[in-house]
């Protein structure tokens, strides 16, 4: 496969994951909260499944457009082509999965916790959705700082691209004068 279409395939890929993880910070959660006025019981359950469904594509995407990021890296620092940018848009993409771990997991551990809860018949009152909502709020905000993990690297991975080009063009000019 050419070089030139996997980066092509990395900045497709790059924007599509950040694209899907925006659209459920920005989307998916203001639906929850504002269908979810009585009891914590829905919204929990609706943010567990949107997450178990997020975490079966989402992980694999950003680990796959990252090895995508640093294949094109590792060719063109083979070809003794500019490389570090690719190699960085790799590196910035993968970030969303220690973000995840570090940052992220506390708040995922609680709202599991009181999902659980819930399905077995606790946290039912006013205060327990005010403190559900305020949970799913304070996870959509860090999840959409983790969507621009993936779109940095595809920014970073473009910016690298259209070097290449504007390199190719010179060279080609270059080679193109050297003829007459």
């Amino acid at each position: 496969m050419s070089t030139m279409l996997v980066q092509a395939l990395t900045l497709v890929t790059g924007s599509f994951l950040s694209g899907a993880m925006t659209s459920l910070s920005l989307i998916a959660v203001p639906v929850f909260l504002d269908t979810t006025t009585e009891a914590p019981q829905l919204l929990l359950q609706q943010w567990t499944r949107m997450y178990h469904y997020g975490h079966v594509m989402l992980p694999t995407m950003a680990v796959g457009t990252s090895a995508l990021h640093l294949y094109v890296a590792a060719r063109k620092r083979g070809a003794r082509k500019p490389w570090r940018l690719f190699a960085l848009a790799g590196v910035a993409t993968a970030l969303m999965v220690p973000f995840t771990w570090i940052v992220m997991a506390p708040t995922n551990g609680e709202l599991f916790r009181l999902a659980e809860l819930s399905r077995v018949g606790g946290e039912t009152g006013s205060r327990d959705l005010a403190n559900a909502r305020n949970l799913v709020m304070s996870w959509a905000w860090m999840h959409l700082g983790r969507s621009l993990s993936p779109l940095v690297g595809a920014v970073v991975g473009a910016v690298g691209t259209l070097g290449d080009r504007e390199s190719g063009t010179r060279d080609r000019k270059r080679s193109l004068g050297e003829r007459r």
